[in-house]
């Protein structure tokens, strides 16, 4: 038998659903495109070419586009080898006013040191300041040159410029979508869709993001990773295998709340890792609201201590959270690489946080309330259990395409197979053998948070092509001194503050550009480490920080819990237990990203 819980929310959503104004969402979808359209004039646009690849210690002295050389550039210009940065433009009055830097120029070495790529050459230029020498060594028509000078000492950033004023705009859009967001004034999905449309409309009056570049800016390979795990999640919801195995732990333990609800935070943990994590959320707290109605505990600290679970959790693979599948599909990052970096890193996180819910929280509470009362609910759930009509063939097939799909995550990236095709496929495999319920499967899959994500990618876009992510990324390198163990620190850090604030998802996807251009990731994993790590502590010390968070309010709402003591799920109560949580994450992730750093 369904719980009565979910039967109700599933009728309530369905009204909603049938009384939800699709044709005023339409004509007003239509009305936005169609004045983004008027606005959207690209004939008469500044063409721009790639991001600058440096501005080094702030000053506008040496400044070029630049292209990391491959095996057919280094055959044109007759390398002796693949590697260096074929310059691709230098803007008038920049480079060549210090040095003879010219387009079709491959710089082959930077302050002596073999360059690698684009992004390597951006980190090597980062760490000379105005007033030191700097040097090249560039092939040019076939020839080896080397040239040096001596930095200029010369302003920064003109606040009055045309960069300076298009990324005050974009900060000030940025300002206000976030605002927002973080206000709840609007569904979340509006708020940055809303922030999505000004960016573009200002790109295109002011010239610095045009409709090319924002198609550019949308990442399609998270979505899909995002698309193909959903549709394992339906499934599984669908054939109530989360409800079985949490009755099953609930009869098993005898009805011990204790045990319970450790052992739900565990469930958690395991199924947020291997589909999303938000869905497991949607399907878990419904049931332990259940389990604590039976067995008459209070549900919110329990509630709590699942989100963080589910956080941390979702960070072992790249398919447990949406922050992740974007850092892998960005950095090509494999299932292997999370898994063996993040996997023994988060069951540390787990065992301390599971000892730091029972120390503060239950090991002072009472096991059972009443004899008669823990007896009635038990033998209540054990009927309820042989009553359930488990489609166990359904289950057995589901189960299975989903092992292989992430055995498939395993060996696949080895021949050069990227996470979001077999995400897909093994998502469609599934609808096509289990066809008769294609259409519903897919009914179900949030186009809510597919269009979240497409704005926010857009956003960034307008973020990266203004220059507001590089101002930040020499920002970053200069508090890091270009040091690769501060680096991924202070990354860390910036990563921890902005998921607490704007949510894993949006802090990732501003993040990911920042790390790209530093150059570090050219040569070490270990920032995509540091940005992981950072989500997690973020995400544990702000409900606004988790994928789950905002979900897991509403949700507790809508099921009507009465909170105890004046006690809800509210920003305070879940930072006062998960700051904590947050401040060890801290600590010991600076420990692992010194002892990644120190790795060969």
């Amino acid at each position: 038998m369904a719980l009565d819980i979910r039967r109700s929310m599933d009728e309530d959503k369905l009204k909603r659903f049938k009384n939800f104004p699709f044709m005023e969402a339409a004509i007003a979808l239509v009305v936005i495109v169609v004045l983004v359209a008027l606005f959207m004039d690209t004939r008469n646009m500044p063409q721009r070419g790639s991001p600058r690849l440096a501005q080094s210690g702030g000053t506008n002295a040496i400044e070029f586009e630049g292209i990391t050389v491959n095996p057919i550039i280094a055959r044109d210009f007759n390398l002796p080898q693949v590697a260096g940065v074929l310059v691709n433009n230098v803007p008038a009055g920049s480079a060549r006013r210090l040095i003879d830097i010219r387009r079709g120029d491959v710089i082959l070495k930077c302050n002596g040191i073999d360059v690698q790529s684009a992004n390597h050459m951006a980190y090597l230029m980062s760490q000379s300041k105005p007033g030191d020498k700097i040097s090249f060594v560039i092939s040019r028509n076939g020839r080896t040159l080397n040239m040096s000078d001596t930095i200029p000492v010369n302003a920064g950033i003109d606040i009055l410029g045309g960069s300076g004023r298009d990324i005050l705009v974009v900060l000030v859009i940025i300002a206000v979508t976030f605002t927002m967001l973080f206000l709840n004034l609007f569904n979340r999905t509006v708020c940055v869709t809303l922030g999505a449309v000004l960016m573009l409309v200002a790109g295109s009056v002011f010239g610095f993001y045009n409709q090319s570049e924002a198609f550019d800016a949308i990442r399609v390979s998270p979505i899909f990773i995002y698309i193909g795990m959903s549709i394992f999640t339906i499934f599984l919801e669908d054939l109530r295998v989360f409800e079985y195995v949490s009755k099953k732990i609930i009869v098993a333990s005898k009805a011990d709340s204790i045990k319970v609800i450790l052992s739900m935070c565990v469930m958690t943990f395991i199924s947020s890792a291997f589909v999303n994590n938000i869905s497991v959320i949607l399907v878990i707290i419904p049931i332990t609201v259940y389990a604590a109605r039976g067995m008459d505990f209070d549900v919110i600290p329990v509630v709590i201590a699942e989100i963080i679970s589910s956080v941390i959790g979702g960070n072992i693979t790249p398919i447990g959270d949406f922050s992740n599948m974007l850092m892998a599909s960005s950095a090509g990052l494999s299932f292997l690489d999370f898994l063996i970096v993040m996997g023994p890193i988060c069951c540390v996180f787990l065992a301390i946080f599971l000892w730091y819910l029972w120390f503060f929280e239950l090991r002072h509470k009472d096991k059972i309330r009443s004899v008669k009362l823990h007896k009635a609910f038990l033998s209540k759930v054990e009927k309820e259990l042989r009553d359930m009509h488990m489609d166990w063939p359904r289950i057995k097939r589901v189960l299975f395409i989903l092992g292989c799909v992430l055995v498939a995550f395993i060996i696949l990236p080895l021949f050069r197979v990227h996470l979001a095709p077999i995400a897909m496929g093994g998502g469609f495999l599934l609808l096509a053998i289990e066809n008769q319920k294609a259409r519903d499967v897919i009914k179900k899959i949030s186009l809510m948070d597919i269009l979240f994500f497409v704005a926010l990618f857009l956003i960034v876009g307008g973020a990266l092509y203004s220059g507001l992510l590089k101002v930040i990324s020499n920002m970053l390198l200069t508090m890091a001194m270009g040091n690769k163990i501060l680096y991924p620190i202070f990354l860390m850090l910036i990563s921890t503050v902005l998921t607490a604030l704007l949510n894993s998802g949006p802090a990732t996807a501003f993040l990911v550009p920042i790390v790209v251009s530093s150059g570090f990731a050219d040569f070490t994993d270990v920032v995509w480490w540091a940005l992981n790590l950072g989500s997690i502590a973020g995400a544990c010390a702000c409900i606004s920080g988790a994928s789950a968070g905002i979900v897991s309010q509403t949700l507790v709402e809508e099921l009507g819990i009465n909170p105890k003591k004046n006690e809800g799920l509210t920003f305070a109560n879940y930072s006062r237990r998960g700051f904590p949580v947050a401040l060890m994450v801290l600590a010991i992730g600076t420990i692992y990203l010194i002892f990644l750093s120190m790795l060969p």
